[in-house]
C-alpha cells in the first residue's frame, strides 16, 4: 500500500528505466487491486516480466535496485515482492486461445 504517494513516484521515475536497462517489462500494472489474505487495502500491484528466471534474480539482487527498493519501502507499508517462474509461451498461447 503507498503511503507516500510522492516518495513513490520518485521510486517510479527512476525504477521505469532501470527496468528496461536489465532487459525487463512490465507486463501488468493495476492502482485497484482486489486484495485478499493481508492485502485487503492494496492501491497498487505491478507485474514485471523478465527473460528468465536467472536474470530476474541478478536484478532484483543487484546493487542498483538494492539502492531503488529503498524509495519503494520507505513509501509503502506491507509490500511484497514475489520472484516465480512464468510460462513458456506455447502455454501462453494455449491459454490465450482457451485450451
Amino acid at each position: 500500500k503507498i503511503i507516500d504517494q510522492n516518495l513513490f513516484n520518485d521510486y517510479v521515475e527512476k525504477v521505469g528505466p532501470w527496468i528496461k536497462e536489465v532487459g525487463g517489462v512490465v507486463f501488468a500494472k493495476d492502482s485497484e487491486p482486489i486484495g485478499k489474505e493481508k492485502t485487503e487495502d492494496s492501491n497498487i500491484a505491478v507485474i514485471c516480466e523478465f527473460p528468465s528466471m536467472r536474470q530476474a534474480l541478478e536484478a532484483y539482487e543487484s546493487n542498483e535496485y538494492q539502492e531503488l527498493t529503498k524509495l519503494r519501502k520507505a513509501a509503502t507499508i506491507n509490500s511484497t515482492f514475489t520472484i516465480m517462474e512464468g510460462m513458456d509461451e506455447a502455454t501462453k498461447l494455449r491459454r490465450a486461445m482457451g485450451l
